[in-house]
This record gives structure tokens, C-alpha cells and sequence, in this order.
């Protein structure tokens, strides 16, 4: 297995972990605007919401390799 290999490992393995913490976020969320924490509320909703971007980022960086590879599997056969 190459460096590119285990980079598009990582960035799926990434992704996969960023929306298994969204799950538990949305969950805390909740639980701190039962407990009329609204502040703190806002602060993990504006934390999710980050970390939603960054997980956008990761897909499109997985994307963009996945196409360089394509790419350059493309040159290589000609």
C-alpha cells in the first residue's frame, strides 16, 4: 500500500468519525437545552456546525484525490 493509498484511507476514516461525533452532539444539544443551558446549547451547536464544514472539507479533499488518481491512472495508460 502507497502514501496515496493510505491518505484516502485516512480521509474516509475521518469523515466516517466526524459524523459519528455528530450524532453525539446533536444528543448533548439536547440535553443541554432541556436543562435550559442555552448558552452552552449554542456554543455545541456552533461547534457542530464547524466540525460539519471540516467534514465537508475531508469529503471534498477524499474527492479530489480520488479524481487525481483517476487522472493520473488515465496518463499512465497512454
Amino acid at each position: 500500500m502507497d502514501d496515496i493509498q493510505r491518505l484516502g484511507i485516512v480521509l474516509r476514516h475521518l469523515v466516517e468519525h466526524n459524523e459519528g461525533h455528530a450524532e453525539d452532539y446533536a444528543r448533548w444539544i439536547e440535553l443541554a437545552r432541556n436543562n435550559r443551558l442555552t448558552r452552552v446549547a449554542e456554543l455545541m451547536t456552533e461547534a457542530s456546525e464547524q466540525m460539519k464544514k471540516g467534514s465537508e472539507a475531508l469529503r471534498s479533499a477524499l474527492d479530489e484525490l480520488d479524481g487525481a488518481k483517476a487522472r493520473d491512472g488515465e496518463q499512465h495508460h497512454h
